[in-house]
């Protein structure tokens, strides 16, 4: 079980997505996506129309607390270098695998593709936008617990014992359509909102109350209560007679069909304190989808209990038969639920604060972005240094440095116009070091690395103190 469980560790912290958009993106005066950080941010032309599909992609990877380096340790065996998993009997470092997770190892991942955006130019004060967005949204929260459970507590022959309500699953999948508007309220000060609705695709999301599980080498037992919602166009859960899970099958739907509805909204401000000195404020996202398409749930059943399963892996060899034992207990284990109910969840919420600095006439400025993502049962916060360039009109970089996790943290982003087209390309915690595995090269001490690339059509721009096509 260590083994398996590593590898999945494994398969997760390389695999998953986080991809908001590049915190880059906030200090970047001359891009005009800047607004989907902080709506009342106003793009310096008239009018700007993303390319469709192409506007904005978003795309990343991590997780909370490990990196590779945690998982993987190398040894020289019989006067070979070897790459083996931390558990592995040649190198026993479980207790250092332990020690990289603080509280709650959690894994996120998003994507963000724009399907349309446009945004237009009023008056000097007024700025609209209007967009539609495909978006993905997830998150799992694993407690130190249970890898503990796996590592320690079936080691020493003592029964374990904890809450398994500490686990949280979410994921959702959704287009997004939305109007924005933001506006001078005076020289000084500036407000943005958008109205979003939300149009919801399918859905997972765990709802676990008062869940326990004792454990020993011998025995598992299960107790309690929660849930497991799935909502999806096109599939559903099938069961045995005795209403034990079998698996899923495609009950025919179409997979573009709506699932649920729902509404959000983004509220930003910003204030020039001095010519130099900007302070501004967001919330990302604040908002909820109501799920009464084909929701299905399954629950845990109200005590269960199974003994030990024992097997030999065969590291050498391709045998996928060591899982079939677990599958059944795992079917088991659940039960589905005849007659759901329907069920509402919301958005992971995000708030940013940021403030920057200009001199040399606005060429040159330096900030501070502090984000914190609320979802579920968990938090997440990052705090980012800026340095921003804008040389000439039609080109800007920025350089960023997230606090708190050691110098792999760097990031760069780049916008440039050639006449009306603007490019943009961005990636937030660039992987410094390296370590070769089969051949290959992978970063072994981020663990969180962010992608945005982006196109558009910007037309007009101020002259004279006039905005002219």
């Amino acid at each position: 079980m260590k083994k398996i469980l590593a590898v999945l560790l494994f398969g997760v912290i390389c695999c998953t997505l986080h991809a908001q958009i590049s915190n880059t993106l906030y200090f970047d005066k001359q891009n005009y996506r800047q607004h989907h950080l902080n709506p009342s941010f106003q793009p310096q032309g008239k009018l700007y129309v993303g390319v469709p599909l192409a506007s904005t992609i978003a795309a990343g990877g991590g997780n909370t607390d490990l990196t590779l380096t945690d998982i993987f340790k190398t040894k020289k065996i019989n006067g070979e270098q070897k790459t083996l998993l931390f558990c592995d009997k040649n190198i026993m470092a479980t207790d250092e695998f332990l020690d990289a997770i603080h509280g709650r190892e959690k894994l996120h991942a998003a994507y963000k593709i724009d399907l349309f955006d446009a945004g237009y130019r009023i008056n000097d004060k007024l700025f609209v936008t209007f967009a539609v967005s495909n978006k993905m949204e997830s998150s799992i929260s694993i407690p130190k617990e249970l890898f503990q459970f796996f590592f320690e507590g079936m080691e020493n022959g003592e029964k374990y014992d904890f809450g398994i309500d500490k686990i949280a699953i979410s994921a959702t999948l959704y287009n997004e359509i939305g109007a924005g508007i933001s506006a001078k309220i005076d020289e000084n000060l500036t407000l943005g909102a958008k109205a979003k609705l939300l149009v919801g695709y399918a859905n997972v999301s765990s709802n676990i109350r008062n869940l326990h599980m004792s454990a020993c080498e011998d025995e598992w037992q299960v107790s309690g209560s929660g849930n497991l919602r799935i909502t999806t166009p096109n599939m559903e859960i099938t069961t045995s007679e005795t209403n034990r899970v079998n698996g899923l099958k495609s009950n025919g739907g179409k997979i573009t069909k709506a699932q649920g509805h729902g509404f959000s909204i983004d509220a930003g401000a910003n204030f020039q304190v001095t010519p130099e000195l900007n302070l501004s404020a967001s919330v990302l996202d604040l908002g909820f989808i109501a799920w009464t398409g084909n929701v299905q749930e399954l629950n845990p059943r109200e005590q269960f209990s199974y003994k030990g399963i024992e097997y030999e892996l065969d590291e050498n060899a391709a045998d996928e038969k060591w899982w079939k034992p677990y599958k059944t207990k795992f079917k088991r284990m659940l039960k589905k639920n005849e007659d759901p109910n329907n069920y509402t969840t919301w958005l992971p919420i995000k708030m940013l604060l940021g403030g920057e600095y200009s001199f040399m006439n606005d060429m040159f400025s330096i900030g501070a972005l502090s984000k914190t993502y609320f979802q579920r049962k968990t938090t997440r916060e990052e705090f980012v240094l800026s340095a921003n360039f804008r040389p000439i009109e039609h080109f800007s970089g920025t350089f960023t440095y997230t606090l708190f996790d050691g110098w792999n943290n760097i990031g760069i982003g780049l916008t440039g116009n050639a006449g009306p087209i603007n490019l943009y390309a961005a990636i937030d915690h660039i992987p410094l070091r390296y370590a070769t595995m089969s051949g290959h090269k992978i970063p072994c001490y981020v663990r969180d690395t962010r992608v945005t690339l982006g196109m558009g059509v910007v037309i007009g721009y101020k002259k004279n103190n006039r905005y002219h096509f």
